[in-house]
């Protein structure tokens, strides 16, 4: 399970060249690797950017294991895509790193910037409501994941889960989805409670891009280095 506490302490606590790289720059970066992904039809350039990304976030002193694996989830869905189409060999690696690859620059962004520096670049750019939106739901969605896993881990020590009986697991399983949603919006009226006493108005975060940094070469010239790779790798 995704554990949000220990990828804003990533975030917050990190003092790698990547850390102090401004928000403004690794945003670009990601814009950059996405770009590549969308032009390449060739998954060994792809291949060689991965590689890349990885030995970079080595050198910053990210959690380049945890960043790897947590790349890998959008490959499911890159395969049963390709399964889908029938393809050889090819197919599946070209769709693999077009998965992965954006993946991976986007999980070095987030383990590597604190998510109110990420969601007031956002509110540059972005009407209010949309980036309150996208910060809530961020906030929420691994909110929603913790509550899953301790129901999960529950439903199984009360014996909820009989191996062989249908109905009597979706009967189970349905009280407790009902449940988790009831807690849910107990959680998401509190929370909205909480950030009224503490002065929430409409507005999550001053909007700002951030001054530049010496250390932005490090995103820039990375994502730039990837793209040239599709570019150049015919």
């Amino acid at each position: 399970m995704i554990d949000v506490a220990r990828i804003d302490h990533w975030a917050a606590t990190g003092s790698g060249p990547f850390h102090r790289a401004s928000a403004f720059s690794k945003s670009l970066f990601v814009g950059l690797v996405v770009t590549a992904a969308v032009m390449s039809k060739n998954p060994y350039p792809l291949a060689a950017g991965y590689a890349l990304l990885l030995i970079a976030a080595t050198a910053s002193r990210l959690p380049w294991s945890t960043v790897a694996l947590f790349s890998l989830y959008p490959a499911v869905f890159a395969v049963l895509y390709g399964l889908s189409l029938r393809g050889g060999a090819w197919m599946y690696g070209l769709l693999f790193f077009k998965a992965v690859t954006p993946a991976f620059a986007m999980v070095m962004l987030i383990v590597s910037t604190p998510y109110p520096k990420i969601f007031s670049l956002m509110s540059t750019f972005l009407p209010e409501i949309i980036a309150s939106g996208l910060f809530m739901t961020y906030r929420t969605l691994f909110i929603l994941l913790d509550m899953m896993n301790s129901f999960a881990a529950a439903i199984r020590l009360r014996g909820g889960f009989s191996p062989g009986s249908l109905a009597k697991n979706s009967s189970n399983i349905s009280k407790g989805l009902a449940m988790l949603l009831i807690r849910a919006v107990e959680r998401a009226t509190r929370l909205y409670a909480v950030m009224a006493v503490r002065g929430y108005n409409g507005s999550m975060a001053e909007a700002r891009i951030g001054r530049p940094s010496r250390h932005d070469w490090l995103p820039i010239g990375a994502g730039t280095a990837v793209l040239m790779l599709v570019v150049v790798w015919k």
